[in-house]
């Protein structure tokens, strides 16, 4: 009988994070559920997306910060 994956499941499968037995029956599992495997594969698209998305701020959220900061110095 084929184990249920829930969504924790995938995403530990997507980050490499789901032991080795676990990992082996999800595979499992979405060879023969095409509803599983397309869930896994919008996991991964979404992955690259997050792993390619700005991790820097924008230098008005810089700006802002460091404005901030100069005004609690200046009230000292």
């Amino acid at each position: 009988m084929i184990k249920t994956s829930t969504q924790n499941e995938l995403i530990q499968y997507v980050y490499n994070e789901l032991a080795d037995d676990a990992r082996e029956q999800l595979e499992i599992a979405l060879m023969h559920d095409n509803e599983l495997a397309d869930d896994c594969s919008d996991l991964l698209l979404i992955q690259r997306l997050l792993d390619g998305a700005t991790k820097t701020p924008s230098d008005r959220s810089i700006n802002n910060i460091l404005n901030y900061s100069k005004s609690l110095s200046l009230q000292s």
